[in-house]
């Protein structure tokens, strides 16, 4: 069987990870956060075609090497980025419709806040079975407490779509400057990304505190969310 190229292969092994996570926000059967979801993922898979091509024409440029090769390859990184951009604006018109319909004052109780400690505590654990840096689990870390911190000053329902949707226009504002948030020890623009599906971890969790019938979906959606994250994480 012929091996995948790097770059066939790390968007086989995102999909993969996207799609696992994916039935935990289509539990909510809404068509529009699950367009949501997809338009995102599409826009995740963008970038992640984007750095491959544009690190390959980095290494061309320092080593002066494969002019041809370093051309098309900066060429085919601004399209995967464009391309990637308008995933993302489809994507944040998806949320805006699912927003519109979401209840404003069901403001997070104590309880929740207890569950939702747990639930942190949850997602370090599956970071830490991660291969990755430390340095990066420690920024990822960093991003979950920012995620729980939502629901900590008495966030509602409503309260983490407009993160997320913050997320979105950050991640959107970053890959549209000439470095594309690609030049920090872990990529802000992979933290905009990890901190979008652990938002939708936590309020999955939100949602199953509040509908037992529904409380397995907990684990599942967090250690769904933290392989998609690895999926991204790993390359480019």
């Amino acid at each position: 069987m012929k091996q995948l190229s790097r770059a066939h292969q790390a968007i086989s092994d995102q999909k993969g990870a996207f799609s696992q996570f994916r039935p935990a926000v289509a539990d909510e059967q809404s068509m529009e956060l699950l367009r949501f979801y997809d338009s995102f993922d599409g826009a995740v898979s963008g970038f992640i075609l984007s750095e491959l091509n544009m690190r390959q024409g980095d290494r061309c440029k320092a080593l002066k090497v494969f002019g041809d090769l370093q051309n098309h390859s900066y060429k085919q990184g601004v399209e995967f980025n464009l391309r990637a951009l308008d995933h993302l604006a489809h994507a944040q018109a998806f949320l805006w419709k699912f927003r519109k319909n979401l209840p404003g004052q069901d403001t997070a109780a104590k309880p929740f806040m207890q569950r939702l400690d747990d639930v942190r505590h949850e997602m370090r654990e599956f970071l830490c079975e991660l291969e990755i840096k430390s340095s990066d689990a420690a920024e990822l870390s960093s991003a979950v407490d920012k995620v729980c911190a939502v629901f900590k000053t008495g966030a509602s329902e409503s309260g983490i779509f407009v993160f997320i949707d913050s997320s979105i226009k950050s991640l959107e504002a970053l890959r549209k400057t000439p470095g594309r948030g690609a030049d920090s020890n872990i990529a802000a623009w992979k933290l905009h990304v990890a901190e979008i599906l652990l938002a939708l971890a936590a309020w999955v969790a939100y949602k199953c505190f509040n509908a037992t019938c529904r409380c397995a979906q907990i684990e599942k959606s967090v250690h769904g969310a933290i392989l998609a994250i690895a999926s991204v994480v790993r390359v480019a």
